[in-house]
């Protein structure tokens, strides 16, 4: 759970992060106006950042599937300890039973 958390909250940095970037990047545009350099590096930057984006939502996913995977885990776990552990109907009786007749 503090994994998703966690992911949660790398994944609001990188958005901050995308949005200070094309900020950054919208006002560069202002000031090299029309110089094929700044569109090359432009395109660069905006590539990186896409590039972030994709491998931070690929890591999103795969975090789900794996979340996914351990709760079904855990839920069959917990089914196989309360099949464990759950004491079978009538034993008390019977106990009390067993010792009822061995002493009487």
């Amino acid at each position: 759970m503090e994994d998703i958390v966690a992911l949660g909250r790398r994944g609001a940095a990188l958005s901050n992060s995308l949005r200070q970037s094309r900020g950054e990047l919208e006002s560069a545009l202002l000031i090299e106006r029309g110089t094929q350099r700044f569109a090359d590096r432009l395109e660069e930057r905006l590539a990186r950042t896409e590039a972030q984006k994709a491998r931070a939502l690929v890591l999103v996913g795969s975090l789900q599937q794996e979340v996914t995977q351990v709760c079904g885990q855990l839920e069959l776990a917990q089914g196989q300890l309360a099949r464990l552990t759950a004491p079978k109907p009538g034993i008390a009786r019977r106990l009390f039973k067993a010792l009822g007749r061995a002493q009487g």
